[in-house]
C-alpha cells in the first residue's frame, strides 16, 4: 500500500517568498504583505495538523497488524518509530527557533499574536550571528539522508526524486550562504512562515517513508502464506529393479526461485522450481525418505521446510496414484486411479484408513479424507478362491492452502477511483492450486481515509459483498483516498473458516 498526502507547491512558493522578501529590501515591509505571510502560515500549520492526523492512522495500522503477526510486523514497525521520533525531533527543535525568533522580536501579545511581525533583525540575530541557521541546514540534510536509508538500495533513487524534504538555494541567491539567503533582514512573520514550510515538508516526507514500510507487510510473504514441501511421484509402488522418481517442490512455488532442495542430507538438482529424485528399487517393502527444502523470502531471510516421502517396492505390478498429486486434501473429493497387472479390475477392491473411499469406475476411485497427516490405501484382489493383499499406499493430507484477498483482481496498491467505486465486494482467490474449488468470504471489516474523507469511517460486512453503507462511502472515493480491508475471514471446502491477510489500496 502506499498513501497520497497533500503536498505544497514547494518551489512555487519558496519563488513567491523571495520575490517579496526583493521587494522588501528598502525596510518598508506594508501591513498587507505581513499579513499575506500570515495567513500562509496559517494554512501551512492547518495542513501540518491534517497529516498529523494521517500519519497516526497509519501508526495505529502498525499495532493493528501487530497483534496479528508479531513476529513479521515487528521489526517493519521498529522502523516506523525511528522514523516517528526523528522526525519529531527536528520539527521540535524547529518549533525552539521559531519561538526564540518571536520572542527575540518582542513575544506575544495576550491574544498570541506576534507584537511585532515586521521586525528585521530578530531572524538575523537568532540565525545568522549565532550560527543556528547553519546548524539548521546541516539538521535537514542530515534527516534527509536518514530517511533516505530507510528504502533499499532499489527504491532509493526513485525515493531521492520525490522526497518532499529538499534543502535547496532560492533563486537568485548566488552569492549568499543558505542561511542568508532564507533568514538575514527577513521580517519576524516571513521567518517563522519558512520554518514552518519546511515543517510541512518533514512531515510529508515523514508520511512517504512510513507509508513505504506498510506497504513491506504483505510485501514480505511469499505467494501464498500456507506451504508445505509436496511429494509428486511417477508411481508409489514399483517392482525389483525399476526406477522410482519423484518431484519434490514447495507447494504453491513459483517456477522463477529455486530453493534448495536435499533428500536423506544429499542435494538434488532443482529446475524452475521443482526437483527429482529418482532412486532404483531394491528390496520388497516400504522405503521412506527424510526432504528438507530451504528458501529465501523477500528480505532474504531463509526459510526451511521439512517433510518425509515414501514408496513402496513390491513383487506384484500395482500402481496406486492420485490424478492430481501425491497428496490428498481434506473437503476436496480427490480422485485416485488404481491398477494392478493380471487382475480384473472388478476384482479389486481397496479401502483408506481414514476418511471414505468411493469407487467411481473401471480403476478409479474419489477419497474424501478428515485429518491432516497421512492416509494408507490398502488394495487386494481376489485371485481364484483367494483373497490377495497387493499393497498400500501412503498419502499425505493436507489442508485446502488459504486463498488470497482479492478487489477488482487486485491484492492492493494502486487503483483508479473510478474503478474502485463499481467494485462489488471482496474475493478469496485460491492462486496455483490443482483443484477447482471455491472459498467463500464471510466477513471483512473495510476502512476509508484520505482525500474525500475528513476522519477514518469504517464498516463491516458479513458476505463477501459491499453493503450499502460501504457502497455510500466508496461513492466518496477520490484520487488520493486510501481504502483498508483487513479482519477477512473465508469459509474453506473443510468448513473451516480461514483468517485472510489484509490489503490496502491507494486510489489515484
Amino acid at each position: 500500500m502506499s498513501l497520497s498526502l497533500p503536498k505544497p507547491p514547494r518551489q512555487k512558493m519558496i519563488n513567491l517568498l523571495y520575490i517579496v522578501l526583493t521587494a522588501m529590501l528598502a525596510l518598508n515591509v506594508s501591513a498587507e504583505i505581513l499579513n499575506a505571510f500570515k495567513t500562509v502560515n496559517e494554512s501551512i500549520h492547518h495542513s501540518n495538523l491534517s497529516i498529523d492526523q494521517k500519519n497516526a492512522i497509519i501508526y495505529q495500522q502498525f499495532e493493528k497488524q501487530m497483534q496479528q503477526d508479531p513476529a513479521k510486523v515487528g521489526p517493519l514497525r521498529e522502523r516506523a518509530q525511528q522514523v516517528k521520533l526523528l522526525c519529531a525531533q527536528t520539527n521540535a527543535y524547529i518549533d525552539s527557533l521559531k519561538n526564540r525568533i518571536v520572542t527575540e522580536s518582542g513575544g506575544r501579545d495576550d491574544s498570541g499574536e506576534i507584537v511585532k511581525m515586521d521586525d528585521l533583525d530578530a531572524a538575523s540575530r537568532i540565525m545568522e550571528n549565532q550560527r543556528n541557521g547553519a546548524a539548521l541546514q546541516a539538521r535537514l540534510e542530515d534527516l534527509r539522508t536518514k530517511l533516505l536509508a530507510f528504502f533499499p538500495a532499489s527504491a532509493r533513487a526513485s525515493a531521492e526524486k520525490t522526497l518532499p524534504l529538499v534543502i535547496e538555494m532560492p533563486p537568485h541567491t548566488e552569492k549568499k550562504t543558505w542561511s542568508q539567503a532564507n533568514f538575514d533582514m527577513v521580517p519576524t512573520i516571513a521567518a517563522v512562515t519558512i520554518l514552518s514550510k519546511y515543517q510541512n515538508d518533514i512531515k510529508n516526507s515523514e508520511a512517504q517513508v512510513i507509508d513505504y514500510l506498510y506497504s513491506q507487510i504483505n510485501a514480505q510473504q511469499f505467494t501464498l502464506d500456507t506451504y508445505k514441501p509436496l511429494v509428486s511421484a511417477n508411481s508409489g509402488y514399483i517392482m525389483e529393479g525399476q526406477k522410482y522418481q519423484a518431484q519434490i517442490m514447495l507447494g504453491a512455488y513459483s517456477s522463477t526461485v529455486n530453493p534448495t532442495i536435499t533428500v536423506n542430507g544429499q542435494p538434488i538438482e532443482v529446475n524452475n522450481g521443482v526437483g527429482t529424485f529418482t532412486a532404483v528399487g531394491s528390496g520388497v517393502g516400504e522405503h521412506t525418505y527424510n526432504v528438507n527444502v530451504s528458501l529465501k523470502d523477500r528480505n532474504g531471510q531463509v526459510k526451511t521446510f521439512t517433510t518425509t516421502g515414501s514408496y513402496m517396492v513390491g513383487a506384484s505390478s500395482l500402481s496406486v496414484s492420485a490424478d492430481k498429486m501425491n497428496v490428498l486434501f481434506i473437503g476436496l473429493d480427490n480422485p485416485i486411479s488404481i491398477a494392478a497387472a493380471g487382475v480384473p479390475a472388478e476384482s479389486v477392491t481397496a479401502s483408506i484408513s481414514q476418511g471414505s473411499l468411493s469407487k467411481t469406475g473401471t480403476g478409479r476411485y474419489t477419497a474424501r479424507v478428515t485429518t491432516v497427516g497421512n492416509a494408507s490405501v490398502s488394495v487386494s484382489a481376489r485371485v481364484g478362491d483367494q483373497v490377495r493383499n497387493l499393497g498400500t499406499m501412503q498419502f499425505r493430507v493436507m489442508r485446502v492452502p488459504d486463498p488470497v484477498a482479492e478487489v477488482g483482481g487486485s491484492k492492493g496498491g494502486r487503483m483508479s477511483a473510478a474503478v474502485f467505486r463499481v467494485q462489488q465486494g471482496v474475493a478469496a482467490v485460491l492462486e496455483n492450486f490443482y483443484f477447482d474449488t471455491k472459498f467463500v468470504i464471510t466477513h471483512f471489516t473495510i476502512g476509508f481515509d484520505g482525500t474525500g474523507f475528513t476522519d477514518y469511517l469504517e464498516r463491516q460486512s458479513n458476505s463477501a459483498l459491499f453493503t450499502g453503507d460501504i457502497k455510500a462511502l466508496m461513492q466518496q472515493c477520490r484520487p488520493g483516498s486510501r481504502v483498508f480491508i483487513d479482519e477477512i475471514r473465508a469459509k474453506a471446502p473443510d468448513g473451516t473458516t480461514r483468517n485472510l491477510p489484509s490489503i490496502a489500496f491507494k486510489l489515484y
